[in-house]
């Protein structure tokens, strides 16, 4: 019994911040991060809107996108990197939200990877009947992470200050990452379906090994005081990242697991329609539809306009191209991807005789 999409829904914060915007804060330029990253533009959400409020308002546009009402929902799973406080995690604060009752609900760390697992684990709980309905949820506010000091009012159009010689060399130390990413919370429901159609495998696994590859070193509790200036002076709250590694990783690693959902499944690559990656980068897309000897246009790609929304990438994805028309009845779909960890995977979707989302 392959579990159904019968609903998405997305958060986008109103702010729309391009590459030309930051170009105003830092020394870059529209070029420089569209060659490197393929993103034009992203969302940023203001002051005071957390991953959360993201998260539960993508959860209701879901629940109305697949008609069902909130009472229903049986459990939630919610994917973050950036959640809204240490503790709690931000699934019971998005079930409260979202109007869900006292239900299960999952709190998962898989950050780019996250909502792939979500996935995984919402058809688990369908497939044991343990659920029988169930939202996952992607949702993530980068903003706490970005080095822009009091030049966030800048980007966000409520200041026309000039940024500070403080702010500019803060921002340009962290421009090869900080540009990538983008705000967003993204959601689907999940019901039980038929075993022709739904979700027909996956495979997921972790290397603790490549957990350097992309982690934010502190604040944790592998230190003395697990919070400290200190930290926060030597940039230890940012994220770290090897690049190059990290590209070949993602290249290997994705289209490896794609290949193998398909064996065990008994399709082959002609069958597959669409990809649904991760977005993090549109080199690594390309890469993707290379190792994999598919059409770029198979591997979906809408990171130009989003940049690198980490746990929603991949539910954001899905829903524009349901709207798109990209999606239809018996289409046959992959998604895949790569996060911090280092946890990767894939998971063969075919979309049943369904309402078109909106």
């Amino acid at each position: 019994m392959g579990a159904h999409i019968t609903g998405s829904g997305v958060s986008l914060p109103p702010a729309i911040v391009t590459n030309d915007d930051l170009a105003t804060i830092m020394d870059t330029s529209d070029e420089w991060i569209a060659k490197r990253s393929g993103v034009r533009q992203r969302h940023i959400a203001a002051p005071g809107v957390g991953s959360a409020q993201l998260g539960a308002e993508a959860v209701t546009a879901a629940l109305d996108n697949a008609g069902i009402d909130p009472s229903s929902v049986d459990a939630i799973v919610s994917a973050t990197m950036t959640p809204d406080h240490y503790a709690p995690g931000n699934a019971p604060l998005i079930q409260d939200r979202a109007g869900l009752g006292s239900i299960a609900a999952f709190e998962i760390r898989q950050q780019c990877g996250g909502f792939l697992y979500g996935l995984d684990m919402a058809d688990m709980l369908i497939a044991t009947e343990r659920a029988e309905t169930v939202v996952v949820v992607g949702a993530e506010a980068h903003r706490g992470y970005m080095p822009y000091g009091d030049s966030l009012d800048i980007l966000l159009g409520t200041s026309t200050a000039e940024p500070t010689p403080e702010d500019t060399e803060r921002a340009n130390e962290s421009r090869a990452w900080s540009v990538l990413f983008g705000d967003a919370g993204a959601a689907m429901v999940l019901q039980p379906g038929t075993p022709e159609t739904g979700v027909l495998g996956s495979t997921l696994h972790s290397d603790g090994s490549l957990f350097d590859l992309i982690h934010v070193p502190a604040p944790g509790f592998v230190h003395t005081y697990w919070s400290t200036t200190e930290q926060i002076d030597a940039g230890l709250h940012n994220p770290q990242m090897n690049g190059a590694e990290l590209f070949r990783q993602a290249v290997r690693l994705m289209p490896d697991s794609v290949r193998t959902v398909l064996d065990r499944t008994g399709y082959s690559l002609d069958d597959v329609e669409l990809i649904i990656a991760h977005q993090a980068n549109q080199r690594i897309l390309d890469g993707i539809a290379k190792q994999l000897g598919v059409a770029p246009g198979i591997v979906a790609s809408n990171i130009a306009m989003y940049g690198n929304t980490t746990a929603a990438t991949l539910p954001l994805l899905f829903h524009d191209c349901k709207n798109d028309g990209r999606v239809s009845e018996d289409t046959l779909l992959a998604f895949t991807a790569f996060g911090a960890g280092a946890h990767w995977g894939a998971l063969l979707y075919r979309e049943p005789a369904t309402t078109a989302a909106s």
